[in-house]
């Protein structure tokens, strides 16, 4: 098993630095738990219920409920705002629950900042933003958009470095939802033994990045007290058909319905400044292979 780590000079400049991270139990959350832990870094976790949890080194965590935050009082600490309810919740809630359980979030991470400023302030936000105007067709991608303006202007005019980052794909260890996202899907199926099954007869294209990756690119802009303007995601971009072949190998067969040449669905970033941070960064990204291997390491441990 491969523990997730920042690079080593982000591990050093991290040592004993407070971390408030909210979203404890989201993906990009508990990723950057273990990531904060292994740095030596003192964390504060928030999530949706208070719980103990244990982590990939042995190690266990309290995690806190996200309305205790406004109690907490740290100056200057590293803020990694991950707590969003996600596209699920918006189609299980009704629309004016999902708006202001969203807002509510949002409102009480921003007053915790105003009160107590911060060192820097990370925020995942979403490929979902780009056509997003209607809040009743896409509440989603909207309050999203909202939420990339709410901290850019905070951090803006308190002079707070913020790294806010519209994550496409990712790949990785503690991905959460296996049967919702394609990449989980393809090596459930594979780890399974049967038939790898997609559903999509039109072309799907789709670029991956790690959730280190995208922590150590934020922690680092962070670090060294750089804002830059938001920026995408990306990776290799692939068809999830070649995609599905990469996971298993010549030896599986693949079921698709009978293909259809119809409008492609493509959900890729622009990678060029995520690419161009992580060079001057000094961190090398993962390349797809590994993106998979990891993925698939870490849900095979998951259903064992």
């Amino acid at each position: 098993m491969t523990l997730l780590a920042f690079p080593p000079r982000l591990a050093a400049e991290l040592q004993g630095a407070p971390v408030v991270i909210t979203g404890a139990g989201g993906w990009i959350g508990q990723a950057a738990i273990e990531m904060f832990c292994a740095a030596g870094a003192k964390i504060f976790a928030f999530g949706a219920t208070p719980r103990t949890v244990s982590l990939r080194n042995g190690s266990a965590l309290d995690v806190q409920a996200l309305a205790a935050l406004p109690a907490l009082q740290i100056p200057k600490a590293y803020i990694f705002h991950c707590a969003f309810l996600t596209r699920e919740h918006a189609a299980q809630l009704p629309l004016s629950d999902y708006i202001a359980r969203n807002r509510e979030i949002s409102r009480l991470v921003a007053g915790f900042i105003e009160k107590n400023g911060a060192r820097g302030v990370f925020l995942p936000s979403s490929g979902a933003i780009y056509g997003a105007s209607d809040l009743s067709a896409n509440p989603y991608g909207v309050l999203k958009t909202e939420d990339e303006n709410i901290f850019a202007e905070l951090c803006e005019g308190a002079k707070i470095p913020r790294a806010i980052i519209r994550v496409f794909n990712l790949a990785g260890p503690f991905i959460n939802k296996f049967h919702s996202y394609a990449l989980a899907s393809v090596i459930v199926d594979f780890l399974a033994g049967r038939d790898v099954t997609l559903r999509a007869a039109h072309p799907v294209w789709r670029a991956y990045a790690h959730v280190g990756d995208v922590l150590s690119i934020a922690a680092s802009l962070l670090v060294d007290n750089q804002t830059t303007d938001i920026f995408d995601t990306g990776g290799e971009a692939i068809e999830i058909g070649d995609l599905a072949r990469r996971v298993a190998g010549p030896g599986r067969r693949i079921v698709r319905p009978e293909w259809q040449a119809g409008t492609p669905d493509r959900y890729l970033g622009d990678a060029a400044t995520f690419t161009q941070i992580a060079a001057t960064a000094g961190i090398t990204l993962r390349t797809l292979d590994q993106q998979i291997a990891d993925t698939t390491d870490f849900i095979r441990r998951a259903l064992s």
